[in-house]
Order: C-alpha cells, then structure tokens, then sequence
C-alpha cells in the first residue's frame, strides 16, 4: 500500500499536480474537523458567549467558536501565525487577538518555531518527548528558530475580557505554565496532553482542582467523542489518563476537558 501511495504521490509531482493535491486534502481534513469541533463544542458554546483561544494557530479552531455566534480572544505569539489570523479575520468585530504567549507570569519567553507552524513550542521538554518517541520525526519535524515573544498570563486575560464560557489550551507541552497563570475558577477548559509526558496534564488537573469543583473528560487524538461516559473527580480521571492506551500517530495524545460546577 505504501508503494502505491508513492508512486501516485511521484506521478503527481512529475506532472505538476502534488501540490495543489496536497492542498486540497488538506482543506478536507480541516473541514472535517472543524465540523466535529463544533459537535463537540456546541454543548460548551452558546451565542454571545467569549471564548478563549489559547495557541490559537491560524485560527481553525477560532473560527469554529465565531461560527457558533461566540466573541474570541485568541492568544497566538508566533509572528507568522499572527499575521495570518489579522488576515483572515481582518474585519470581524468579534475577534480580538492577542499576539502573545501565555505562561506564569507577565515577561517574555523563548518560542522554538517548527517548520509546521502547530508545533511550535515553548517547552524543550515536549520536543525532546515528542521527537525520541517517533510521534514527530526529528527529520521531518524541526525547530530550528526561536522567537522571543512577550508573555502574559491567564489572569490577565480574565481582567481585560471577563470570564470565557469556553478556553481552549493548545500550546504543544507548555499547558501546565498556561494554568500557573490562573488563579480564578473558570468555566469549561480543554488542554492539550501527550501520551509521551503525562505530567503536565495531571499537574493541569490538580492545579484546576484548586481553583473550585471541577469534574473531568477527555477526548483521544484528532477525535471530538468524549472518552467517558460520565464526567468524573480528577483523582479518578488522573487515573484514567495514566492506564489508557494511546496510539503513537502524528497527532496528540488529546484533550482533558475540565467542566467546573
């Protein structure tokens, strides 16, 4: 099978034809999973609400927010990724972005760009797991620039925009510095986490603990199912997360969804 796939990816390229090929399937993907989001999110989401962005890319996952009628805050530091999200929703007067890094504390920090602009990462820690596992192939996926961006906190956030009905954290290993910067109950939340280095996400649930009554889900990989059947305490989740089997694929592990009472 692999054999037929690259022949066919060769024949595309002789004739010219590779690259907007591999443009359309990527457009496909992101249409289905910005569909699946908003299954998913809808039952977070409802008109009018503000949302959170956090490593927001170039914006998918915000334009899923904004097409459930929400106002979005998307927090995004690296510099290409900015421009393209002023660009894209160049207009729209429910999108503020802010081009920044959330962390601990208000500063700055140092952002290791990856030529695949969603893997950019604030944490050496997730690229060394994610690269010796095989998840992402150190000679596919490189981080070979580094960024110094301004830093600001979740805190902050909540002082400028008030309280979100939704954040989503995606910021490839740095989730457990984002909620450093909280000290507020929010929400719903949903985090990023990696098989390859779980701690971060258990240290997420026990800080998110702190803050007030929480329960926990979470879903796997790109899928937008919720793994449990019922939303459960964080030490039942925690152990959830360390007995459950994960895939080494090019994608993440998943998201834990926090849903305070």
């Amino acid at each position: 099978m692999s054999s037929v796939r690259n022949i066919t990816k060769s024949l595309l390229d002789a004739v010219g034809l590779l690259p907007p090929v591999q443009r359309a399937w990527r457009d496909h993907l992101w249409r289905v999973m910005r569909r699946e989001a908003a299954q998913l999110y809808r039952q977070f989401i409802s008109p009018g609400d503000l949302c959170f962005d956090v490593g927001a890319n170039v914006g998918e996952m915000s334009q899923v927010m904004l097409e459930l009628g929400a106002r979005v805050v998307a927090v995004e530091p690296q510099i290409e990724n900015a421009e393209a999200l002023r660009t894209r929703f160049a207009g729209n007067t429910n999108f503020i972005l802010v081009p920044k890094a959330l962390g601990a504390e208000i500063g700055s920090g140092e952002l290791m760009v990856c030529g695949f602009s969603h893997c950019s990462s604030m944490s050496a820690e997730f690229v060394a797991a994610v690269t010796g596992s095989g998840r992402l192939p150190a000679e596919v996926y490189q981080w070979n620039e580094v960024q110094e961006v301004p830093t600001t906190t979740l805190d902050e956030l909540l002082r400028d925009y008030g309280v979100p009905a939704f954040t989503k954290i995606d910021v490839e290993g740095f989730e457990a510095e984002v909620v450093k910067g909280c000290s507020q109950k929010l929400k719903v939340v949903s985090l990023e986490f990696t098989p390859e280095r779980l701690q971060p996400a258990l240290d997420c649930v026990e800080m998110l603990e702190k803050l007030g009554e929480v329960e926990f889900n979470y879903t796997v990989e790109y899928g937008r199912n919720l793994q449990l059947l019922r939303w459960v305490s964080g030490g039942e989740f925690a152990q959830h997360l360390k007995t459950a089997r994960f895939s080494v694929v090019t994608a993440p592990g998943g998201d834990l969804y926090a849903r305070f009472k």
